[in-house]
């Protein structure tokens, strides 16, 4: 029986979202939890669009996609003329696995390197075969950018040298030319950039990382494949050795004032 009767109890349970997730995939979290936590029981009506929308204060927009990704997972339900009931059962357990919040730890990176080498590889590949003049030379400026921002030898500013990492790997995926890529990448934004700040922490990997980007890129430019492919495949194994590495050797391993140095040659 359905434990939320008026619109004043439905309501209180709610929220507004503050999170740098997609909107879609706070409420689906946000959700998902309420459930599992028995806040919301099976055969509970959710508020309406409109009024969910209010509660989290996003568009309705998003809460259509949150709630259309729910009913996939067979979370909730629709009754025409009725409205949208909680369904529970085996899908909550099925969304929190694949919606639940990812922490940074040694198993989550590895997780992350596997589908990226699976993916990121191949964008490589594709790049070679694919990619224009002008999206061949995007990259070889967005190392040269990545270059003055990093700086061999210098004090990192990690905000930026995150944004000149993030810069080249995207353009990466749009000379790609498989809009599908980009789709997933997209999905992976929030764990992309916690470990790419976990990364770029560690002493010396930022400049490594950008002479790792210029053989991509100049492979790319080539238009060698197998180059690419395994230029990208070396950069990865890389970095996730040098995370690992980092996890072992504790906190000391990173810089704790936001700045990361450079070794010096």
């Amino acid at each position: 029986m359905p434990l939320l009767n008026s619109t004043e109890e439905r309501i209180a349970i709610f929220e507004s979202l503050g999170s740098s997730l997609p909107l879609r995939d706070q409420i689906v979290q946000d959700l998902l939890g309420k459930i599992e936590s028995g806040e919301l029981h099976e055969g509970d009506r959710l508020l309406p669009e409109r009024e969910l929308a209010t509660a989290y204060q996003v568009s309705r927009t998003a809460v259509r996609d949150a709630l259309r990704t729910l009913s996939g997972l067979g979370v909730v339900s629709i009754r025409h003329g009725q409205g949208m009931f909680v369904r529970a059962g085996p899908g909550v357990a099925l969304g929190q696995a694949l919606w639940k919040p990812l922490v940074v730890q040694p198993t989550t990176v590895s997780w992350l390197f596997e589908v990226r080498k699976s993916l990121e590889v191949e964008a490589s590949g594709w790049a070679a075969e694919r990619a224009d003049a002008n999206q061949k030379a995007n990259l070889l400026t967005l190392v040269e950018e990545a270059k003055a921002v990093v700086g061999q030898g210098e004090a990192v500013n990690l905000s930026l040298a995150a944004s000149a990492d993030q810069a080249f790997h995207a353009g990466l995926i749009v000379a790609s030319e498989n809009p599908i890529a980009g789709r997933i990448m997209l999905n992976l934004l929030d764990l992309l950039e916690a470990v790419r700040k976990k990364s770029l922490a560690i002493p010396g990997r930022a400049w490594l990382s950008v002479l790792d980007h210029e053989r991509i890129a100049q492979r790319i430019a080539s238009g060698d494949v197998l180059g690419a492919r395994a230029a990208m495949r070396d950069h990865l194994s890389t970095v996730e050795s040098a995370i690992l590495a980092a996890f072992e050797e504790g906190p000391e391993a990173e810089s704790s004032d936001g700045d990361s140095g450079n070794p010096r040659h």
